[in-house]
Formats: C-alpha cells, sequence, structure tokens
C-alpha cells in the first residue's frame, strides 16, 4: 500500500553491567571460546541463554550501545554475556545496551540463527519485565 510502512514494535535492552580490560591472550566464556588477539575492552551484560538471548548468536551476534555496533564474544552464558568494546570507546557500565530493536532487528537475529522471526521473539522469557512505552 503506497505511503504505509509498519515498524517493528519491540525493542529489548538491558545495561552494561561491568567494563574491563583484559590482556592479549585472555579466553572468554565457556571453553574459552574467544582469545583476545590484543588487549581490550569488554562489558559484560546480565542477559543469557535462560532468558532467551540465543547461544547461537555466542561469538557471532552484536548489541548496539550508545548508537555503535558491539560484537559477542565468547559463548553467550545462562546469565550472562561479553561484549567487544573496541568500537564504543564511551561506553560504561549502566548504558542502555540494545539486544533487538532500533538498529538489530529479528528478521537479522532470525537470519544468523536459521530460523523465523517469530521464534526469536517468542523465546524472550516470560519473567522478563514487559514496559509499554
Amino acid at each position: 500500500m503506497p505511503g504505509f510502512k509498519l515498524t517493528p514494535a519491540l525493542s529489548w535492552h538491558t545495561r552494561l553491567a561491568q567494563v574491563k580490560t583484559i590482556l592479549k591472550g585472555t579466553g572468554i566464556g565457556y571453553g574459552a571460546s574467544y582469545v583476545a588477539k590484543k588487549n581490550k575492552r569488554v562489558g559484560t551484560l546480565p542477559i543469557g541463554y535462560a532468558d532467551g538471548y540465543d547461544r547461537g548468536l555466542s561469538n557471532a551476534g552484536g548489541v548496539i550501545i550508545n548508537g555503535k555496533f558491539a560484537p559477542i564474544v565468547g559463548k553467550v552464558c545462562m546469565n550472562l554475556c561479553m561484549v567487544d568494546l573496541s568500537g564504543v570507546p564511551s561506553a560504561k557500565p549502566g548504558d542502555v545496551v540494545t539486544l533487538l530493536g532500533r538498529g538489530i532487528s529479528a528478521d537479522n537475529i532470525a537470519q544468523q540463527l536459521n530460523t523465523i522471526h517469530y521464534e526469536v521473539t517468542t523465546r524472550i522469557n516470560w519473567s522478563i519485565p514487559r514496559i509499554l512505552v
């Protein structure tokens, strides 16, 4: 229909819980599936597969912090995951992190996981607070 455009209504956010500098050679996540090739800042997010954030995003997905992309590093754990903050030098604990929403669509995530967008959204755990804005 001309002049009619739908936009996604769902977004999923968390906050940056911790920021650390790790040294070259440091392993991150279960089984140290990511090893830092240089010293870098890494952020910890209090979200994981128990919350519905798929393990398939381990070392593959990413989030938006302060308008910039931050890739997931290491395996997505049960209740947390880590991100590379190299591209987000201003990131600090407490910053809002977009897991799904402006810049990261359910379709994009579904494509990475080889599934459909409904599966991405319906996996969000029922215990995650819903806020109508």
